[in-house]
Order: structure tokens, then C-alpha cells, then sequence
């Protein structure tokens, strides 16, 4: 079978191809500059990728070519960082630009469009927000749908010729008035693989550095390890406020490696003596910045990038404070920060959208229910969720860590059978989903 071919208006000497629309400026935000992203969800990677590579974009899965080169059906990817700005509307203010990216399309791709020779596929696969959330962000708020509409009327592209793609699982179960395409996928899975497969520091299985790395695990059985668990919250987001509160409130701060910023670092809490665990603020401002790898955490954090595993290590379990906690029955959304304990042999809680971990097992993935209690992933009130999370983490650390370590272990055939089935069947999966879908289309 021939390849998909991905068209672009220019390429590097070297055969790498520059983001399309990347001189689209909205108020000053280069809005498509994203570093040609939705290759890496198309890409094989090896563990000596970094050393033998001379060049970023090689062994695709499918093809990339100057447009004037094209003789058959393409695809014209354009990455956006934001979806809202890219249509030209102000996210706050929903105010409308008399521009948008689609005034940087050249009229050969408009015209190719026409004829049903090209499509036109926004990857907006950093987020996959709900219609209720970061301001509706997302082609399900029907404000930004028929912006999205009259932009397509008025530069002549066919509804049936424009794609739309973001990480928002639901978004294949929802049925819009439109004939536009769209559909989900799994960016930050594939990303973290690609990212952690060429890492091999970060690896436990691949080459023979790799495999060292799961022998040193294995070693750990007869260790008991500093801590209890591990959690990582750089950005101040309510849920994460409400979890570290929550540990000082208990005195568990010191059961694990935990990251949580300074005082108005980022921006105010704007918490009011509502919240159950007010009293434990003052004595936790004491104790900011918690820091796990000594890193800065003003310093821009990005989702993948190098981290001394020794932290995993030496803890036992990972609560995990996704991006979202949410309940809205129109997003569901998955981060690197799933992907992160499961690819370090971690069991986990899970402050996230609800029915994440309902969506982990309809992947192939186990989870550790009866010992963590995740009937919080079926409940709709957050509030009740949040407590009954708080519930399980401090049953777990309320235990003896010899217990803790005990437990560990025997479930070793979940956590190996977790990472085998994330560098195996289930990237393959969410790699064919993505290739069959922009193939069918």
C-alpha cells in the first residue's frame, strides 16, 4: 500500500519540512511555529535515533513532499497551539480578527482543496478540552464551530476536505452538525513513546543499556525504598492545591517525593475559608518550594524531558494530577503524566477526568483494585471524588512501608504486563487508529 503524503510549502536543505502557516501571528503568538509535532505521531524510532540520525524527520510512516512535487491525493497538516487563536478569535473575549490561518494557505493548496486533491487537517493534539473547559477551546463549542464554518465558506474549502484533531477521547462519540472530519487521537502516549524510546536512560527494556536498567529494578526487591510515592505538580492548579494541603493537613508530606511551587509563583491561590483544608496553609507555605529533582520549577517545564529515575526507584506508588480533573461527560483526556508511572513500573491514583481509569482497561491496561479502591473513577461529584482519592492515599500511607513493599512486588506481573502492553500493542494500536483514519479520509 502507497503511503500517505503529507504536503508542505517549503523544506529544508537537509529534507526536514518547516511547519505550514508558521507566518501566521495572532497578537504576537506564532501560533503554527509548533516544530512540525504531528510528524512524531507518524514516526519509527530506535534507541540510537539521537546518535545515528542526521536529521530530525527520518523513518516516517509516511511520506512528506514539496506541494509543487505532488502528483496524487495529500494532506496539508497545519499544528496549531491553540484553536481558538487560529480561527482568529480572542479565547477571553471571543473577540473576532479580520485574519486567521487560513489567509496563509496558498491558493495552489485552496485550489487542490476544490479538487478534492487535498485535505486540510488541524492537529490540535497538545489538549483535548471539554466545551466547559479553558473557555471551550475545542471545535465542540458551537461559537468556534460556525467561526470554524464561515472561514471555510469563505476561503472555498469543502467542509468534506478540512480534518480537525485533538486528544479529547470523546470527541469520537459526539455527532456535530458539520461535515467537517474529526476525531481524536492519542498525542501525548505516542509522544512519550517516541520521547522515552530514544531515551533509552529512560527505558527499561530495548538494548542492552535498557535492559541493565530493569535488572538494577529488579535488585530493588531487596531494598525497602525511602518513600511511599511520588507526585509531580510544577503548576498550582486547585486539584494539586487540594491534594499537597491535604498531605500536610495529614503530615504525609514527608512519605514522598513531591514537587509543589512557592506562594503566588505562578499566580494566586484564591482560596477562602471554605475550603476543608484552609487551616493548613500558613504551615504549608513554610515548607515551599518542594522540589524533587532540584530543578527550578519557574523555569519552563516541558511534558517530555529528562528525569533521574532513581526518584521511581526509591517510591513505591505515583499519584498522578493530570492537566484536568474533571466530570464533564465531553472530555476525556489523557497527558504524559498517565504515561509516566506506567513506563516506570508504578502503580497509581489518579486526580483526573473522571472515567480515566475506565478508559485505561478498555485500552488492555490493569489496574489495582481491591488494594487501591478505584470506585472514586465512576463518580460524578468532584468533591465526593477528591475525598475518596484523599480516602486511598492515606490508607496507603498509613501503612508500613514493608507492607508497601510487599504489595509492590506482588503485583509485579501487572506493573511488567502494563509496560510491555504501552511499548507494544497498544502504540500500534493508537498508531494504526491514527494512520487508518487519515488514510480513510
Amino acid at each position: 500500500m502507497s503511503k500517505i503524503v503529507f504536503g508542505y510549502d517549503k523544506i529544508k536543505e537537509d529534507g526536514d519540512p518547516i511547519d505550514n502557516c508558521i507566518e501566521y501571528d495572532f497578537n504576537g503568538w506564532k501560533i503554527c511555529d509548533c516544530g512540525n509535532v504531528f510528524l512524531g505521531m507518524v514516526q519509527k524510532i530506535r534507541h540510537d535515533y539521537l546518535v545515528k540520525s542526521k536529521r530530525e524527520w527520518v523513518n516516517l510512516f509516511v511520506d512528506t513532499k514539496l506541494i509543487d512535487d505532488i502528483e496524487t491525493n495529500y494532506i496539508y497538516v497545519i499544528n496549531v497551539k491553540e484553536f481558538t487563536a487560529a480561527i482568529g478569535m480572542e479565547r477571553f473575549t471571543g473577540k473576532n480578527y479580520n485574519k486567521s490561518v487560513f489567509d496563509f494557505i496558498s491558493e495552489d493548496v485552496l485550489l487542490d482543496c476544490q479538487k478534492n486533491k487535498c485535505k486540510i487537517l488541524m492537529n490540535y493534539g497538545f489538549e483535548g478540552f471539554g466545551e466547559e473547559v479553558n473557555d471551550g477551546d475545542t471545535i465542540l463549542n458551537k461559537t468556534l464551530l460556525e467561526r470554524l464554518h464561515f472561514l471555510l465558506d469563505q476561503h472555498g474549502i469543502p467542509q468534506e476536505n478540512f480534518i480537525y484533531m485533538d486528544s479529547n477521547n470523546i470527541l469520537d462519540t459526539i455527532k456535530l452538525d458539520t461535515k467537517i472530519n474529526y476525531s481524536s487521537f492519542e498525542y501525548c502516549g505516542l509522544d512519550w513513546y517516541r520521547y522515552t524510546v530514544m531515551h533509552p536512560s529512560m527505558n527499561y527494556h530495548g538494548n542492552t543499556y535498557s535492559r541493565r536498567k530493569m535488572k538494577k529494578w529488579e535488585n530493588t526487591k531487596e531494598k525497602i525504598r525511602k518513600k511511599h510515592f511520588i507526585s509531580f505538580n510544577r503548576l498550582p492548579k486547585s486539584h494539586r492545591l487540594n491534594l499537597v494541603l491535604f498531605l500536610e493537613s495529614e503530615k504525609l508530606l514527608e512519605k514522598g517525593f513531591i514537587s509543589f511551587p512557592k506562594y503566588d509563583e505562578f499566580w494566586n491561590w484564591n482560596l477562602t475559608g471554605e475550603n476543608k483544608f484552609y487551616f493548613s496553609i500558613e504551615s504549608l507555605k513554610k515548607k515551599l518550594p518542594l522540589e524533587i529533582d532540584k530543578v527550578d520549577l519557574k523555569e519552563k517545564k516541558w511534558s517530555f524531558e529528562l528525569f533521574n529515575n532513581n526518584f521511581y526507584l526509591d517510591s513505591y506508588f505515583q499519584i498522578v494530577t493530570e492537566n484536568q480533573f474533571t466530570s464533564f461527560k465531553d472530555q476525556l483526556s489523557f497527558t504524559e503524566k498517565v504515561w509516566k508511572p506506567i513506563t516506570n513500573l508504578q502503580p497509581f491514583i489518579l486526580m483526573a477526568d473522571r472515567h480515566q481509569i475506565k478508559q485505561l482497561k478498555n485500552w488492555g491496561f490493569k489496574t489495582f483494585h481491591p488494594f487501591i479502591d478505584e470506585s472514586y473513577d465512576d463518580v460524578l461529584d468532584e468533591d465526593k471524588r477528591q475525598d475518596m482519592i484523599f480516602e486511598q492515599i492515606k490508607k496507603l500511607c498509613n501503612k508500613p512501608i514493608g507492607e508497601i513493599h510487599d504489595w509492590y512486588w506482588s503485583i509485579e506481573p501487572i506493573l511488567k504486563h502494563n509496560y510491555y502492553h504501552f511499548y507494544g500493542k497498544w502504540i500500534k494500536s493508537q498508531r494504526d487508529k491514527l494512520l487508518g483514519r487519515l488514510d480513510a479520509n
